[in-house]
């Protein structure tokens, strides 16, 4: 596992590479994909210590995402972005760590990793 690696999952393109830049200005180690399908797979290659995740994506969401990886890893922290704030509740019982508006982005999820990071 690599100590700053964060795995962005996003079918947003422009959500993605803001959050991809502002991540990287920061310092941190990012692996990034549109493709919902690829995030297991990139998790078992990278083993990021944190994934951000959008909760609404074609193909796996969210919700199937964070119940699949978390089976993957208990130590993995995993941020739920969405922009329907109504949903942002609900995806923290299922077990991200932190769920939050893509309103706020970049600054919330900046800070949110941070938080992992300090540990």
């Amino acid at each position: 596992m690599k100590t700053n690696s964060v795995l962005i999952i996003d079918d947003d393109e422009i959500s993605l590479l803001i959050l991809q830049n502002a991540l990287e200005i920061e310092g941190f180690n990012v692996i990034a994909t549109t493709d919902s399908f690829m995030a297991t797979e990139l998790f078992n290659q990278h083993r990021p210590r944190v994934i951000v995740l959008d909760i609404f994506m074609p193909g796996k969401d969210g919700f199937e995402l964070i119940k699949e990886l978390r089976g993957l890893s208990e130590k993995t922290f995993i941020v739920a972005i969405s922009a329907n704030d109504q949903y942002l509740r609900p995806i923290k019982a299922l077990g991200a760590d932190a769920a939050l508006s893509k309103v706020n982005m970049p600054d919330a999820v900046i800070d949110s990793i941070t938080e992992a990071f300090s540990r």
